[in-house]
């Protein structure tokens, strides 16, 4: 699946989460689009909302020189820069009553967009405009930067994303895969030029680069909104750099004890190993339903439990986090909880969480948001037909065997990188 973390910025308005209808997923149509730039188009016709989605291809850290969170600055400032109409996308979104939300991760960009299907096709014109001719000015930047700020804070109280981040630091030994999106300093913020921003933008926002997707109640007419773009080719998906085979743990300080592990795993080009580290997350480490994660809450432990496989170009990486708990011995019932899958599970066994993995899939897919989310993340790493809920991504999980997936634990999982955050130690003179 997709890295679930969604950065929204300060900018954004009021929620309109409407789920779609229940049921297959719709076809995705595809095409080039007038000015630059590739669409995928998902219809219902019947969904109240319409999602608005462009994803984009660039490093967390800017070409040449690395720049921390030049990204993250650049695609919030975007949205924070005036139009021809005098407004900003996130005021234009706003005033519609819908939703904006800005995702950067290492190697791509997403911004997401969701109105009344009323106001689609202006939201779908301001949004092309705000990043397919950005004109970004020193109020923007400073928007963005304090909305960065505030992030930069947020996210050392958010074990999850802390854990990820930390995580492909271990993994990863340069380039953008190595740096957050977010900077870990907040005052790496503050550093971030108008020209590095604007130098930015130019590169990686323009329309040749850009892969639009739409879902929810919208037709091929709105395409016409789209008036900015200068053509061009897409930039070549990024391909990250592990380190050694062996990682070398980490540890360190922090507000509430948790840990990380991470296994680097398949590119997406491999579309089954994909899918079966997918079945892997769901079965053990779904909050709620996964076998690990229902025997933490069985066994009475305080502390939350999340698996996901994030399908990246090459390679992706398979991602455990523990929220409450550093303890090592919980570390090695993770580590044993994928081992046992070595061998695989019975048929009977195996059919039913196969048949439950197909379920929350479906379930992970109702909204349109959710569709667009996924159609970009999924084109913007290289294979837009394997999207989860879609007919490729459904055919590939029912092939699915017990004897590939143990094979699949095997060849992938067997030696974790690993990511403690223990708490820091009370002030001298303090009382417990």
């Amino acid at each position: 699946m997709k890295l679930s973390r969604l950065s929204l910025a300060a900018l954004a308005g009021a929620a309109l989460f409407v789920p779609s209808i229940a049921g297959a997923q719709p076809a995705v149509e595809s095409g080039v689009l007038a000015h630059g730039g590739s669409y995928l188009m998902a219809s219902e016709p019947a969904s109240p909302t319409t999602a608005l989605d462009i994803w984009f291809r660039a490093p967390d850290d800017g070409y040449g020189t690395a720049v921390p969170g030049l990204a993250q600055v650049s695609a919030t400032a975007a949205a924070a820069a005036k139009l021809e109409s005098g407004r900003t996308l996130a005021q234009a979104v706003q005033e519609a009553g819908g939703t904006l939300g800005i995702s950067v991760f290492h190697d791509i960009i997403g911004i997401s967009v969701v109105v009344p299907t009323s106001d689609a096709r202006s939201a779908l014109a301001s949004l092309t405009a705000a990043y397919f001719n950005p004109s970004i000015d020193a109020g923007a930047l400073h928007d963005a930067q304090s909305d960065a700020t505030i992030l930069a804070f947020q996210q050392q109280y958010e074990p999850d994303e802390l854990m990820h981040d930390l995580l492909f630091t271990q993994l990863f030994e340069a380039g953008a895969a190595h740096d957050p999106p977010i900077p870990f300093s907040a005052s790496d913020v503050a550093q971030v030029t108008l020209d590095e921003v604007s130098g930015f933008a130019r590169r990686a926002f323009r329309a040749g680069n850009a892969f639009v997707t739409l879902s929810g109640n919208v037709d091929p007419s709105i395409l016409s909104a789209v008036t900015e773009g200068n053509g061009g080719n897409p930039d070549a998906p990024l391909v990250g750099t592990p380190v050694s085979a062996v990682p070398q743990p980490l540890s360190q300080e922090g507000p509430e004890p948790s840990m990380g592990l991470a296994w680097v795993g398949p590119p997406i080009s491999d579309e089954r190993a994909a899918t079966a580290l997918d079945f892997i997350a769901d079965y053990l480490f779904r909050p709620g339903t996964g076998t690990f994660a229902r025997q933490l809450q069985h066994d009475g432990d305080d502390v939350g439990v999340n698996g996901q496989f994030i399908t990246l170009h090459d390679p992706g990486v398979l991602v455990v986090t523990v929220e409450g708990s550093d303890d090592t011995h919980l570390q090695e019932e993770i580590v044993d909880a994928i081992s046992a899958l070595e061998q695989p599970l019975s048929a009977v066994d195996f059919a039913a969480a196969r048949e439950a993995f197909l379920y929350h899939v479906g379930e992970d897919t109702q909204t349109a948001a959710e569709e667009a989310d996924n159609l970009g993340w999924y084109a913007a790493e290289g294979e837009p037909t394997y999207a989860p809920g879609g007919e490729i991504y459904d055919n590939i999980a029912e092939s699915l065997d017990s004897q590939y997936v143990a094979a699949t634990v095997r060849r992938y999982l067997t030696r974790p990188t690993i990511v403690r955050i223990e708490p820091s130690p009370a002030p001298k003179g303090s009382s417990s």
